[in-house]
């Protein structure tokens, strides 16, 4: 992606406004006037052959619609239906449409990211993966940081999808902890991976009691991003399952669940994209790692479990694994001073049957907390829906044999049972947010989206 002064021998993209006339130049060349042919609605795409007036083949006219109507939640939509069709290097212009609606420098930002995430395909193991379209801007104005950020968010995005996608063969914890050392080394991020035996140590029982049933040791990884002097440093908490059987409680359909540690691939492509664009923040990027298999070593129903926190739980349920490592993560970030959490993970399907694959659940335990992460949401146009935190909910965790069971065991509001078990791991003074992200995390036939990576980058720069 690059910016240039006028346009070569590649064929253009043209977006255009209901309002707005074509370029007299462009039709003084094709020596016939075309405002007529060019449908402007929304989403349209009417593409005009040169006929040899240009040496290039043709032109793809967009249509934009109403300037009243439009923003920057609809330019993504369409860059998604336009660019999953562009095989050819091409010319985006953009001069001519001004900045009275948004931006030029936020036009071509959000563009060229929804342009390389819409090209994204998960790979074929065996096969190289498949390029993405370059594309080429035209514009008299200096855009080249709307270019570079917009092509660090898509880059950072199809990282943490890449990353989810991968067979869960090929994407054990100890490869998960290999490629966020390669992150941190390539850009520059301090980090360690606590292995098994710090773990131990530090008396995680919650994310040990998981790893049990597994050959392969679990890990604590934790990136450190620094670029904000001596400000605090806020943390984002990733869910990281590699594969999630369920323990003793088997799950009857398994296949998908390759996508259980789609939380902590997020938090490795929003500290990507943190450092990538140097944003002026301080940020933990957490993510406890394992699978949660079944031998003769695997925690049990009824089995209870000291936490890192102390805090004894008693299982109920082995499949809900997420809760047991995100608890121990949580008390760690906070061991580490910080006093501003997200944590994301597929935990619960009680959340798919409320919301679908639409909305991202949302919870938090600190209103201006949440009413600044709905901006953050706002900005970065992703839908999520707010639902209850309750101690009757916590009421329903009530253990004879432990602090808390981790599970009610019985059907009804899964979602806010699960928030409000890792709610009781943070803290008096520790503003939280749980994005429960089991919907939204990956879709049928596309594989998986990098839910909320944008929104999370928003709130944490």
């Amino acid at each position: 992606m690059k910016q240039l002064n006028k346009a070569d021998n590649k064929n253009i993209i043209y977006p255009i406004f209901e309002e707005q006339k074509i370029d007299s130049k462009i039709i003084d060349t094709l020596q016939f006037d075309i405002n007529d042919t060019i449908n402007r609605n929304f989403g349209e795409v009417t593409k005009v052959y040169t006929l040899g007036k240009y040496p290039f083949t043709f032109i793809l006219f967009i249509g934009l619609g109403k300037k009243e109507a439009f923003s920057t939640a609809k330019l993504r939509k369409l860059v998604a239906k336009i660019s999953c069709h562009v095989q050819e290097h091409m010319n985006l212009v953009i001069d001519h449409l001004g900045d009275d609606v948004i931006s030029r420098s936020t036009f071509v930002r959000v563009w060229v990211e929804s342009h390389i995430t819409s090209q994204y395909q998960e790979q074929k193991i065996g096969h190289d993966p498949k390029p993405i379209t370059d594309l080429d801007i035209i514009s008299s104005v200096y855009l080249d940081r709307a270019i570079k950020f917009g092509t660090v968010y898509g880059e950072g995005i199809n990282y943490a999808r890449r990353l989810s996608d991968m067979p869960s063969n090929l994407m054990t914890p100890a490869i998960m902890a290999e490629e966020a050392a390669k992150l941190a080394k390539e850009y520059d991020i301090e980090y360690m991976v606590l292995s098994k035996a710090s773990l131990e140590e530090m008396k995680a029982g919650g994310i040990l009691a998981v790893n049990q049933g597994s050959q392969i040791p679990a890990y604590m990884i934790v990136l450190k991003y620094t670029h904000n002097g001596n400000a605090e440093h806020q943390a984002v908490i990733g869910k990281g399952i590699t594969f999630d059987s369920g323990g003793y409680n088997l799950k009857g359909n398994s296949y998908g669940m390759k996508y259980d540690m789609c939380g902590g691939a997020d938090v490795l492509g929003i500290m990507r994209i943190l450092a990538g664009i140097q944003a002026k923040t301080n940020v933990y990027g957490i993510i406890p790692v394992t699978e949660n298999l079944v031998n003769g070593k695997a925690y049990k129903p009824q089995d209870v479990i000291t936490t890192m926190s102390g805090k004894t739980v008693e299982v109920v349920s082995t499949d809900a694994e997420g809760r047991l490592i995100l608890c121990d993560a949580i008390t760690y970030a906070q061991k580490l001073g910080a006093t501003r959490l997200i944590d994301l993970a597929t935990l619960t399907g009680a959340c798919v049957n409320a919301l679908g694959d639409v909305y991202t659940g949302v919870f938090a335990n600190d209103d201006e907390y949440y009413h600044e992460f709905e901006q953050a949401m706002k900005a970065a146009d992703e839908k999520g829906w707010r639902l209850p935190l309750d101690q009757a909910y916590l009421d329903k965790l009530k253990s004879n044999s432990a602090d808390l069971k981790n599970s009610a065991g019985k059907p009804g509001a899964g979602a806010s049972i699960a928030a409000n078990f890792l709610e009781s791991f943070v803290e008096k003074d520790t503003q939280w947010i749980h994005l429960d992200i089991a919907g939204t995390a990956d879709q049928d036939g596309t594989g998986a989206t990098g839910a909320m990576i944008r929104s999370v980058v928003e709130m944490m720069k």
